[in-house]
């Protein structure tokens, strides 16, 4: 998995938008876009502005860290379930007793 690339400055079109679709739990909120979301179904293009911005990276290196940390914990916790229910599957199936029934 490759690292988050953090640029030190964005130079471009910022788009301000608006969710629209009042079925949706982001219903209202305002959000900004690099990308102009004309024609989308669930969204207001608001206004566009050229910027150039600095971008403060401080302490993204940590917070990727530890989100990586998380996910790798998740999918540990997660194969450590399904191998239990495994093991006592096995269990189970081990502990049956055949009987050979007599006539």
């Amino acid at each position: 998995m490759k690292a988050l690339e953090i640029p030190k400055r964005f130079t471009g079109t910022v788009y301000v938008c608006m969710f629209s679709d009042p079925k949706s739990c982001l219903y209202g909120d305002t959000f900004l876009s690099q990308f102009d979301p004309k024609g989308s179904n669930d969204s207001i293009t608001l206004g566009k502005e050229e910027v150039d911005i600095a971008l403060d990276c401080t302490g993204t290196l940590d917070k990727q860290v530890d989100q990586l940390r998380t996910a790798r914990q998740k999918i540990i916790d997660k194969a450590s379930g399904e191998a239990r229910q495994i093991e006592e599957a096995i269990e189970s199936l081990l502990a049956i007793e055949h009987k050979k029934v007599e006539l």
